[in-house]
């Protein structure tokens, strides 16, 4: 991008510097490519104060907010042929880049939500779309308002934008989506993360939906029973189902058959993860939209991997080890359960910690944790459960002689319970679960 261009950002000024091209932004001082510009973001730390570093480290350039000439003194005294652009605030200066980035851009722009599995759904479509197309999209969890628009502002020719986009608090789905302007949307599924900023799920119903407005498609799951009954207008709708697919087994892999134009196609997923069916199912569509051969699609399918510490699988000897501890919700606890329990392995012990962020509904939904766990018959060898919210769980399991252990924390943990068993590790990321696997 000219910097001619980044000087439309409303209120900028060019403090020093030529009309160069600038290939790269970062907010990190460390994230330094060929001709990057540093955005610097006022969070936890003020990101003006890595200037200095970043211009040590060779960017091309800065932004920077009023008030700061002793910054841009040293700076160019370190280098006079710096860019400088003073604005009046950086993030939403960054926020309204992307805006110009994406008004600029004439190609499918993805955009998806849910409440749980984005990032897993995202991955997947990624693997079937970079069969055939360059694909810009969303790295780790940079999904936010932060996120997203770094992102977007990174567009380098790309002929496909993926993106995912966050949420914890209204109205900031409507936000990204404004900024991003989607041509084709997609929700994974309406659950209960975060319920405790949007009150009730009649909310978070509201929020994740506010994506679809102005898509021109919104591919519809028909498997979550919140979402099969949406209806929109002037978009159009694409509905997708397990119950169009023909033969699925569930073994090491997973299998199925689809008839795609009269003519039956075998798909086939390198994971035993049975909700895999319908996220790659959504993505094979979303191939077809865009017109990829089908033998690309069940390509990228197969290619599909799952990403550390969502449902990872490691196997150590005879056991196996599942980290599942990026994020947590009620749904995906219990269906991580529910696959542990199915698989084919002795010596299982599960390690679940507090799921975050459910206000006024925590101890609610951590007591049915508990009662699903007892209702279905889920005795495993050992429950060690951690945090203050876990503790209502230990007490109901204990209740009915379940084999539990009641931790305040994952530092009370002995790592050695890990050893000669396997063992399925589920918690939102704040409780540290991971730690146990360095």
């Amino acid at each position: 991008m000219l910097v001619k261009e980044i000087l439309k950002i409303k209120n900028s000024k060019l403090i020093n510097g030529k009309n160069i091209n600038i290939d790269h932004f970062s907010i990190n001082t460390n994230d330094i490519l060929k001709k990057t510009l540093f955005i610097p973001l006022k969070g936890n730390t003020d990101g003006h104060n890595y200037i200095i570093n970043g211009v040590n480290n060779k960017i091309a350039g800065f932004l920077i907010e009023p008030n700061h000439n002793d910054i841009i003194k040293e700076s160019l005294k370190i280098n006079d042929n710096l860019i400088i652009i003073e604005v009046p605030d950086t993030l939403k200066a960054m926020q309204e880049l992307a805006k110009i980035t994406r008004e600029n851009l004439n190609i499918p722009v993805i955009a998806l939500t849910g409440s749980y599995g984005k990032t897993t759904q995202r991955e997947m479509i990624n693997s079937v779309l970079k069969q055939e197309f360059k694909v810009l999209t969303t790295k780790g969890n940079l999904n936010n308002h932060i996120g997203m628009p770094l992102t977007l502002i990174n567009y380098n020719k790309e002929e496909i934008i993926l993106l995912e986009l966050g949420t914890n608090h209204m109205g900031e789905i409507a936000f990204l989506r404004d900024i991003c302007k989607p041509t084709i949307t997609l929700i994974t599924n309406i659950g209960t993360a975060h319920i405790g900023n949007f009150r009730n799920q009649k909310n978070i119903f509201k929020e994740k939906t506010s994506i679809i407005k102005g898509s021109k498609y919104y591919f519809k799951n028909n498997d979550d029973e919140i979402l099969k009954k949406i209806k929109t207008k002037n978009t159009n709708i694409i509905d997708y189902s397990i119950k169009e697919l023909d033969n699925i087994t569930y073994n090491n892999k997973i299998n199925y058959d689809l008839k795609i134009n009269n003519k039956n196609y075998h798909i086939v997923i390198n994971s035993d993860i049975t909700y895999l069916t319908n996220y790659s199912l959504a993505a094979l569509k979303i191939g077809l939209l865009l017109n990829m051969k089908i033998e690309n699609i069940i390509k990228g399918i197969k290619n599909f991997k799952s990403i550390n510490s969502r449902m990872e699988k490691l196997k150590i000897g005879k056991h196996i080890i599942i980290k599942d501890c990026y994020n947590a919700s009620f749904e995906t606890m219990i269906s991580g359960l529910d696959h542990f329990n199915k698989l084919n392995t002795k010596d299982k012990i599960v390690i679940l910690g507090d799921i975050l962020e459910l206000g006024n509904k925590s101890d609610k939904i951590h007591k049915n944790i508990a009662t699903y766990i007892i209702n279905n018959n889920l005795n495993f060898n050992e429950y060690h459960l951690v945090g203050e919210k876990m503790k209502k769980v230990y007490e109901l399991l204990k209740r009915k002689n379940y084999n539990a252990y009641h931790y305040k924390n994952v530092e009370e943990i002995n790592k050695d319970i890990l050893n000669n068993h396997s063992v399925y590790l589920k918690a939102s990321n704040g409780i540290g679960l991971s730690k146990l696997l360095d």
